[in-house]
C-alpha cells in the first residue's frame, strides 16, 4: 500500500510539473506576441522581397517607398552602429529591450549617432539607394540578441512587426509591362526576366541590355529599365522639391542616364539647375 502511493505521489508531482511547463511555454509565447504587437513598422512602402529568398540568403525584407521617406526606429532601443558599409551602404543598427537588435539598410542619410537613446516611431535616418542596392528600397533586418556576420540570429521581421501596416506586392504572372500600354520604362516587378522583359516589347536582350547599360542577365525587384527610346532632347529646369528619381520617372527615363549625360557624381541637385535630358540612344552608359 505504501509502495502505491508513494507512486501516485511520484505521477502527481511528474503531473503538475508538465502542467507548469506547458503553461509556463505558452505565456513565454504569449508575451512574444505582446512584444510584436507594440512595435511598429520602420516604414510606409511596398513589401518588393521577403526573408529567405536568395536561396535563403535574403535574411531580411525590402521594402520600397519614394525618396526621401523617413525611416522610423520600430521600438526604443540603444543605437549600437552607425555608419557606412560597402553592402549595406548607410545603416543604423538598434538593439531593443526585448533583447533584438534590428538593422535598416540602404539609407541616403543617417540621423542618429552610435550609442544615442531612439524612442520607438523615432526618426533615424532617410531612405535611399547605397551600397549594394538597386532602387530606393529599406533592407529591414532583426536579429535574436544581436546581430552576427553569418546572421545566424536573423528572425523573420514579420514575427516582431506589424505586417498589417506594410503593403505587399502581388506576384504577378506577366511582366509589369502590362500595366501600361508601350510605356518608355518601367519598374521590375518579381518574376520579370530579361528573356520576358525583352519579348513583351519587341527587342532583343542585348538591346535590351544595351539600353540600360547591363552587363548581367540578372535584375533586381524596384529596378527601372528603360524599354524604348525618348523621342527627342531636352533641357529640364530643377525645380524646388525634384530629385532624380522624381525627374527620371517623369520622363521615362533611368537616374543612372541623367547622372551620366549631366556628369553628376552624385544624386545630389539643386533648384534652378539645368538637366540635359536627350534621347537616350545618343548616350551610351
Amino acid at each position: 500500500m505504501l509502495d502505491l502511493l508513494r507512486r501516485l505521489s511520484i505521477a502527481l508531482i511528474v503531473g503538475v510539473c508538465i502542467v507548469l511547463l506547458f503553461v509556463s511555454g505558452t505565456q513565454a509565447k504569449a508575451e512574444e506576441r505582446a512584444n510584436a504587437v507594440k512595435w511598429s513598422s520602420p516604414i510606409k512602402g511596398t513589401i518588393t522581397d521577403t526573408f529567405g529568398t536568395r536561396s535563403g540568403k535574403h535574411k531580411g525584407i525590402d521594402i520600397a517607398a519614394p525618396e526621401g521617406t523617413i525611416i522610423q526606429s520600430v521600438q526604443e532601443g540603444l543605437v549600437t552602429k552607425s555608419y557606412y558599409s560597402d553592402t549595406y551602404g548607410h545603416v543604423v543598427f538598434i538593439h531593443h529591450p526585448e533583447g533584438y537588435e534590428t538593422v535598416y539598410a540602404h539609407l541616403s542619410k543617417r540621423s542618429v549617432s552610435e550609442t544615442a537613446k531612439v524612442e520607438k516611431g523615432q526618426e533615424i535616418g532617410i531612405i535611399g539607394n547605397t551600397g549594394v542596392s538597386r532602387g530606393t528600397h529599406l533592407h529591414f533586418e532583426v536579429h535574436k540578441e544581436k546581430w552576427t556576420y553569418d546572421k545566424k540570429n536573423a528572425v523573420d521581421p514579420f514575427l516582431m512587426v506589424a505586417a498589417n501596416k506594410i503593403e505587399t506586392v502581388p506576384v504577378l504572372s506577366q511582366p509589369a509591362s502590362a500595366e501600361v500600354k508601350n510605356p518608355a520604362a518601367i519598374t521590375v516587378k518579381k518574376g520579370d526576366t530579361l528573356w520576358g522583359l525583352s519579348k513583351a516589347y519587341g527587342l532583343s536582350v542585348e538591346a535590351l541590355k544595351g539600353l540600360n547599360g547591363l552587363t548581367l542577365d540578372s535584375l533586381a525587384i524596384g529596378q527601372r529599365l528603360i524599354v524604348k527610346e525618348q523621342a527627342k532632347s531636352k533641357t529640364y529646369t530643377v525645380k524646388k522639391g525634384d530629385t532624380l528619381f522624381s525627374i527620371a520617372d517623369e520622363f521615362q527615363v533611368s537616374v543612372q542616364q541623367l547622372k551620366k549625360e549631366n556628369r553628376l557624381k552624385s544624386e545630389a541637385i539643386f533648384p534652378y539647375q539645368n538637366l540635359k535630358i536627350s534621347n537616350h540612344s545618343s548616350s551610351s552608359e
